[in-house]
This record gives C-alpha cells, structure tokens and sequence, in this order.
C-alpha cells in the first residue's frame, strides 16, 4: 500500500535518546560519604557541561524529520506501517532514493564545515556527522567520527551513548561477516531452518531455589516449571475475574506494527478501560488487535497485586532489594492479556534482565534462541540500545536471511498452569493461540548481576535513576557462599 506521510509534525520530532550453587545472600553497605555519593556522581556522569558547550548541531534524526516536513511531503513511500511514531515513519523515510540524497548532502556539507571547525565546536559536528553515518549503515565511518569526537571532549555522555550503539551493531555486523563466510558461498541455497529444541519440563513439587539456580539461572538454561502458578493465587486467576476486580481501571493498550521501529514492534494504540478491552477481546470485535502489555501490578493495581505469590525461585530478585522508589523496583509482577492469534516481534528483554512470565488462561507459542545466536538474527540498533529485528522467525526467509540456518532455536507451547524461565540475553518471539492471561517479572539476581550492571551503566548515559540504580547495585555485598534450600 502506498501512502503519502507527510504529515510528520514538529511535535512529534524523535528525540535521541536518546547473566552444588548457591543462591546469594545480599546487603546494602552504608551510605558513601556525600562527595561521593550517588546524587554527586550522577551530576558529574548526566550533567555534565561539556556535552552542552559542544556546538549544537542537529542530529540525522533531527535534520531528516526537518526536510521531511520542508522538502518531502509529496514523496509516497512504499510500505510504510500503519503508524504514527517518529521513529518508525522516519526509519522508512531514511530508506526512500530521495532522503539518501539529502543525507548525503549533509554529510558533504558537515565534512566541509569540519574544516574549519576545532575544539568543542569539532566534537560537536563529529558526534553530529556519526548519526548520519549511522542512519545510512556506515558504522565504521560513524565508529571513526565518535572516536574523534572523544577525543577532543572525552567528557560527552551523549557521544559516549552514540559510540556503545554504534559499537553494537558493528560487532553485530562483524560477526554476521564470519558466519557468512562458515556458510559459503554455494551452501546458502540449500540451507534451512534449524528444528527447534524441546524446553525441558519439570516439576515444581520436587525443585528447591538452589536447585533451580544451579540447573537453570546461572547456566542461562530455559525450562517450563509445571506446578507451580496453582499456589501463586488463592484462587485461580481468569480473565472474566480481571473484569470483576479491575474492570474499571484504565490502562494503554498496545498494537503490533510490522516493520516498526521499536521495540517488539510494539506501539502504544491508546489508553482505555480495563473492561472495555476485556469487551474487545472477542474474535469478532478485536479487529485491531489490541494488547495489554507489561502492565504493573504493584503501580496501578496493587491491591490485586498483594493476592500474588512469587514463587521461591525468584526470591533473590536484587531489584527487590532496592530502597522504596527505585527503578524497576517495583515494576513487576506485570500484566499480560492478549487476543488469539497477536503475535509480537522478536526481542530481547531490557537491561540484561532474567524473565519468568505464569500463563493462567491461554496456550502461549514460544520461540527462542542463545543469546550468542543474536548476531545471526540480524539485530538493528537504529534509536535504542535495544535491538530490533528485520528477520522473521516464525516465517524464515533463508533466502534474504541465510544465517538464520546457524541459529540454536529452542521451543516450548506454554499452557495454562506453568510458568516459563527466559535467560538474559536471549531473544525471544511469543505467539498467543488463545485468549490468555499471563503474569510476568524480569528479575536480577548473580547470574545476570554484572551483565545487568553493564546494561545500566550505558543507560546511565542518558538516565539519572539508571545511575541511581547502578549505584545501588555496587553498594551491595553478595555472599556467594551463603545457601538458600
């Protein structure tokens, strides 16, 4: 379908922004002395004043949305999704004949001006010149540009930011090289997909805390626990109770847009009564799809939150170690309700979380691979350090993407009364074959402590309260000689 956006208004601009064992016991040590204490060390990471002496020059984002609404309005672009976020529209106005002209325009007009340019001033077009780089796919040329930048203003938070993306996907990228080169060119007509792996299965009744750590969390090894959601409520959960108990609650609902940009490919559709959507969901009238996702339980409906019991398994979540108010403190347990048949895009969970999700009602389709196969499933970090994916693995097209044949899939139908464990860092695409109703939590604990703290330190660069958080992290102790039974 072809359709003419050019209806991108100012407001709606994108703004760059931007893993016999133990469980481990935690506490907090005292309070770092005021000079050294979290709220001084986020001033000198976030606030810093070098990133804003540097000249202020529009990001490729930025100039291109900027054209757009000057110059592009009566260019029809093919395919574009049915959607109304920046970030999307201006990913699939990036890729039209006439954009890449003028991207290329500026990039000439930025090296030119380098030219003349020094100090703070250089930095700034250099961290400026990479993004255009980078939206046109050349991550080394991009790579060279922020690496100059630092050095003439190592204090950039904002470039730092720009550089750990940049260096995502050229990592991405090289090891796309190698693989292609294991596969040949002669075998990549005849390659298929690999037959996804069996979850392992096991029963709750006969599986201690420390068990499950040693097996599965600090192995990063799925499995489906089965007895196990019937003790997390007193009574079981369905979704006509949701109506009953927190009908009259409005929540945002979500979309899939294929070929979105974000993460997912999840969009906010709007916000609507919990008993509205609950009403939509029948197959005649959901044409839309809609779903509620993620939704927190101890933020907007705790009252119902208290009913649930988190399993044992998860008792050395960190997050829940935190002061009152932190980040992602108390996220989770969230929501889940989806129609049948809504399948969201391939992604990976946030900040190097461990995920389980307890399916109530429902049948639930999951595939998903090691977190070493992310290369091979062509990630792309266009706004966010959280990876998109072009590739379709429910429909893989070998063809067009050859070293999905390498992948290690795992796979595992999900039914009502068992509850699912995902590693950090392993990607993950969910189909819903009924009607379902699902609780869900990412968690922290030793497994995943660095590689989360990893995460919060490039999200640092941006966001105070990942400061915050990652400075909580390195005040606690974790005794990994304690036991838990």
């Amino acid at each position: 379908q072809r359709q003419n956006i050019g209806t991108i208004r100012k407001a709606s601009l994108p703004v760059v922004k931007t893993r016999k064992a133990s469980l481990p016991v935690v506490t907090v040590r005292k309070s770092s002395p005021p000079d050294v204490g979290p709220d001084v060390k986020r001033a000198k990471l976030c606030d810093s004043d070098d990133d804003s002496r540097e000249e202020e020059v529009p990001t490729a984002q930025v100039a291109l949305a900027r054209w757009w609404r000057r110059q592009g309005r009566n260019i029809v672009v093919d395919s574009l999704p049915n959607s109304s976020n920046p970030n999307t529209r201006l990913l699939h106005v990036a890729k039209t004949e006439s954009a890449q002209t003028f991207l290329e325009s500026e990039i000439l007009r930025l090296r030119k001006k380098l030219k003349s340019s020094a100090g703070l001033q250089k930095a700034g077009l250099l961290s400026a010149l990479a993004t255009f780089y980078d939206v046109r796919g050349q991550y080394s040329q991009a790579e060279t540009c922020l690496r100059q930048s630092l050095s003439l203003n190592p204090a950039s938070k904002h470039t730092q930011w720009l550089s750990a993306k940049v260096r995502k996907q050229l990592d991405a990228v090289d090891m796309q090289i190698v693989a292609s080169k294991s596969l040949g060119d002669g075998k990549k007509e005849g390659v298929s997909f690999p037959n996804p792996t069996p979850v392992e299965r096991v029963s709750g009744k006969s599986l201690s805390a420390a068990e499950f750590f040693e097996r599965y969390s600090s192995t990063s090894t799925p499995v489906v626990l089965t007895d196990v959601v019937k003790d997390m409520t007193p009574s079981p959960w369905t979704i006509e109770y949701l109506r009953t108990a927190i009908g009259d609650k409005h929540a945002p609902v979500k979309r899939v847009v294929p070929g979105s940009a974000e993460w997912a490919q999840l969009e906010t559709a709007r916000t609507m009564r919990v008993s509205d959507f609950i009403n939509s969901l029948e197959e005649d009238i959901n044409t839309e799809q809609l779903y509620l996702f993620d939704w927190s339980l101890p933020i907007h409906c705790p009252k119902l939150s208290k009913e649930l019991a988190i399993p044992k398994y998860f008792d050395g979540d960190l997050l829940k170690k935190t002061p009152e108010g932190s980040l992602y403190r108390d996220s989770w347990p969230s929501l889940f309700v989806a129609p049948k048949g809504l399948s969201g895009g391939l992604h990976v969970d946030a900040f190097g979380s461990n995920f389980w999700m307890a399916l109530f009602q429902g049948r639930k389709r999951w595939l998903f691979f090691q977190k070493e196969d992310l290369p091979l499933l062509y990630p792309r970090y266009s706004h966010s350090m959280d990876p998109t994916f072009d590739a379709d693995v429910f429909r893989p097209d070998l063809e067009k993407y050859p070293l999905l044949s390498l992948t290690h899939p795992r796979e595992c139908v999900l039914q009502p009364g068992e509850l699912l464990f995902v590693p950090a860092g392993c990607p993950h695409r969910v189909e819903n074959l009924d009607k379902s109703l699902a609780v869900s939590g990412n968690f922290v604990d030793e497994s995943n402590f660095e590689v989360a703290k990893e995460e919060l330190r490039l999200n640092a660069l941006k966001d105070p309260r990942s400061l915050d958080l990652l400075q909580q992290f390195d005040d606690m102790i974790i005794d990994k000689r304690a036991t838990t039974k």
